[in-house]
């Protein structure tokens, strides 16, 4: 019967249609015609005698059809009427704690087990949570847009805009998270960022304030910044701190970067994961080497690769060009300037030589040399020139050549390095002709002194 005061608000209360299904006393399932979710949602009765739900039929086939414990009889009288929803509705009460189940297996549903906030479940996860004022999206889920013409409306009009072309615009005059982004007239298109006007520069990040007129190019266009003026990126530290760009790939996270290192004042170029370039607040560069930069002398410091001997460039307070260093930091040669001259220094303080030896036979060593006369081979003009060939020098005075004779230009893993024309390349040798002067010098001397000792002897014959 009816509750006093209401009527039925919802849900259904109808005889099934069941006139289809025969009772042969073997069969116990039998069709519903419809799909109800629970067994409780039926009322059955058997030769007048009402049915327990769950004890004396269950649901079958996703609740389409019912079985019983006990397979009616031939002949047997059987109706069945669906009750789905409640006489009156539930509606009316409170179900705080309850869980509104919307599906047939029961994993979909709305609860609000926690004060003040909905859950929506579906398929068994809780897929989004209302409180009174957020809307929380599963991080697995997604809102998509699928219609062309949907958009978000706030109270100024629309703010979100899907259009047909993926194109999302920002229609507001400004986005403002809590103050920490605010992008005047701003478009979001096709992951472009476009400021004052639409990006339409590269397939990446545009930052466009106006129109420079100038291109990028397709291997560099991840992030783009344009201007008609001066344009650029600050990296800002406290005064102690480093400013850092780096270079990475899948074997190592700083196989290159430029650094900025506020304690010390130093801009640092790394290669490699190692610092191969850095510039001091003086004007200093120092390449390659870890050697003093607060050195007075020089103002380009240059380690070489091999023997670790430092070149540092510049004048310094004793007017040194170029200034040359070992290891251990000590001068070892330089290149001096002054007003109106250059000049080619090496190292020669009785300090740095040790097993001095005057006795040595210049002459017989200087008659081993082969002066020559020859021209160039670019030289066009076949100027003649004296001089010497380095491989017939290299037997007499080693330490004035480098390379060997023959010698090729060779790759990292010690295969010639060939040209364009797949032909090897040479590796050509070098001569430094002022080693050449202690040996010429010191046969002169014997020269002289043999010439001193015939003029003796010649006199003492006129004399005699």
């Amino acid at each position: 019967m009816a509750y006093i005061g209401q009527g039925i608000k919802n849900g259904t209360f109808a005889k099934l249609d069941t006139s289809g299904n025969t009772y042969n006393g073997s069969n116990v399932t039998f069709a519903l015609g419809t799909q109800v979710g629970s067994p409780v949602q039926l009322l059955v009765s058997h030769d007048g005698v009402i049915q327990n739900p769950g004890t004396d039929y269950t649901l079958a086939s996703n609740g389409t059809q019912i079985t019983f414990t006990t397979a009616p009889a031939s002949g047997a009288s059987i109706f069945i009427m669906e009750i789905s929803g409640a006489v009156g509705g539930p509606m009316n009460r409170d179900i705080n704690g309850e869980e509104l189940i919307l599906d047939v297996d029961g994993d979909t549903s709305i609860t609000a087990d926690t004060d003040d906030q909905i859950d929506i479940k579906i398929a068994g996860d809780d897929d989004f949570t209302f409180t009174a004022s957020t809307l929380t999206v599963n991080s697995t889920n997604k809102i998509c847009f699928n219609d062309a013409t949907q958009f978000i409306q706030g109270a100024s009009g629309t703010v979100l805009d899907i259009a047909a072309t993926d194109e999302i615009e920002l229609n507001a005059t400004a986005i403002d998270l809590n103050g920490t982004l605010d992008v005047s007239g701003t478009s979001l298109l096709t992951g472009r960022v476009g400021v004052v006007t639409a990006g339409d520069l590269g397939t990446g990040i545009h930052i466009r304030r106006a129109d420079s007129g100038a291109g990028v190019d397709t291997g560099a266009d991840d992030l783009v910044i344009e201007n008609d003026n001066h344009a650029g990126i600050s990296i800002l530290t406290p005064n102690n701190k480093i400013g850092r760009v780096f270079f990475s790939d899948p074997q190592d996270s700083d196989v290159g970067y430029i650094n900025y290192d506020h304690s010390s004042n130093l801009l640092e170029v790394g290669v490699n994961a190692a610092t191969v370039m850095n510039i001091d607040s003086g004007g200093k560069v120092r390449i390659n080497t870890a050697s003093d930069l607060g050195n007075s002398q020089g103002v380009l410091h240059v380690k070489g690769k091999t023997n670790n001997n430092i070149a540092r460039f510049g004048a310094g307070t004793n007017g040194e060009g170029i200034v040359f260093v070992n290891p251990s930091n000590t001068q070892v040669g330089s290149i001096t300037i002054n007003a109106s001259a250059t000049s080619f220094d090496t190292s020669s303080d009785y300090r740095l030589k040790e097993n001095v030896d005057y006795t040595w036979d210049a002459t017989t060593r200087l008659k081993q040399l082969k002066p020559a006369r020859f021209n160039w081979i670019v030289d066009s003009n076949n100027t003649l020139l004296d001089g010497f060939l380095a491989h017939e020098v290299s037997s007499v005075v080693p330490e004035a050549i480098t390379g060997t004779k023959d010698q090729l230009e060779k790759n990292e893993d010690g295969t010639n390095k060939l040209d364009d024309d797949e032909n090897t390349i040479p590796k050509h040798q070098g001569i430094d002709q002022s080693k050449l002067v202690p040996l010429l010098t010191k046969a002169l001397q014997e020269a002289i002194t043999k010439i001193e000792t015939l003029e003796t002897k010649v006199k003492a014959l006129e004399d005699a």
